[in-house]
C-alpha cells in the first residue's frame, strides 16, 4: 500500500502591518511598528538616529544626498505625527514622498511630479473605486497636499539638483609646525632669595599679638592719610 502524502502545512498569514496589500502602499518602505517607534521618540536626537538606522544614512555628516534624504524622511514623519496621523496613513505617505523624490532622479519637469503625487494621493483617498481604497479623509488630502506643495514640490528643481549633480569637493593639504617650550630645569638648580628668606623667618617669629597690633597700626595709618 503507498504511503500517504504528507500534508502541506499551510503558510502563516503574516503579520499585521509587516506587508503591503495592494493597491494601498502603506507597510511598503515603513512597517507598523516603525511607525509606532517613532511616535513615542521624545527628542530631535532620537528622531535622527531612528531614521539614519533605518535607512542607512550613516554617511549624512559627509554626504549632501544621505543629508537630503535624512531631511526629508525626517520631514514627513514629523508631519505626519504632529498631524496624529495612524501607523497606515503615515507609512503610506512615507512611501508616496520616497516615490517623489525617486520621480526627481529621471523628471525635470514639476508637473509631472504632481501628476504622480495626485495620482498616488487619488489612489488612497476615494471609495468604491477599482484600484483605490479609501484611506485618507478629504480634510486629510487637503493637509497632506499642503504640506508636500509647500516643502517638496516648492524645491522640487533643487531636489532635482542634489540627484543628478555630482558633489564637488575641495581637498587642500598643509604642514603646521608647533613649537613646544623648553624643558624646566630640576629643582635642585633652583636659588633661593636671601633677602626674601629672611623676611618670612622674621614674619614666622612674630608673635600673634604683634601682628595685630602692626594691623591697628597700618589701619590707622590709612584713615589718617583720608583725613589730611
Amino acid at each position: 500500500m503507498p504511503p500517504k502524502p504528507a500534508e502541506e502545512e499551510e503558510p502563516e498569514e503574516p503579520e499585521e502591518g509587516s506587508v503591503p496589500v495592494p493597491p494601498c502602499l502603506a507597510w511598503t518602505d515603513l512597517k507598523k511598528t516603525d511607525a509606532t517607534e517613532f511616535v513615542r521618540l521624545g527628542t530631535a536626537e532620537e528622531a535622527i538616529q531612528f531614521v539614519v538606522e533605518k535607512f542607512d544614512l550613516k554617511d549624512f555628516e559627509s554626504n549632501a544626498k544621505s543629508t537630503i534624504l535624512l531631511d526629508l524622511y525626517l520631514w514627513t514623519l514629523s508631519f505626519c505625527k504632529e498631524a496624529g496621523l495612524s501607523e497606515e496613513k503615515t507609512s503610506a505617505l512615507f512611501t508616496i514622498m520616497k516615490r517623489l523624490h525617486e520621480h526627481s532622479k529621471d523628471h525635470d519637469d514639476v508637473l509631472s511630479a504632481f501628476n504622480l503625487f495626485k495620482q498616488m494621493l487619488l489612489q488612497h483617498s476615494l471609495a468604491n473605486t477599482q484600484g483605490c481604497v479609501e484611506l485618507y479623509s478629504p480634510t486629510e488630502v487637503k493637509m497632506i497636499t499642503q504640506f508636500v506643495h509647500t516643502t517638496f514640490l516648492q524645491h522640487y528643481r533643487l531636489y532635482r539638483f542634489a540627484n543628478t549633480r555630482d558633489q564637488e569637493k575641495d581637498q587642500f593639504s598643509t604642514c603646521l609646525f608647533v613649537n613646544t617650550a623648553p624643558a624646566p630645569p630640576p629643582l635642585l638648580a633652583g636659588k633661593v632669595d636671601e633677602e626674601k628668606k629672611a623676611v618670612q623667618e622674621q614674619v614666622a617669629e612674630e608673635k600673634p599679638d604683634d601682628k595685630e597690633a602692626k594691623e591697628e597700626v597700618a589701619k590707622e595709618e590709612k584713615k589718617v592719610g583720608r583725613w589730611g
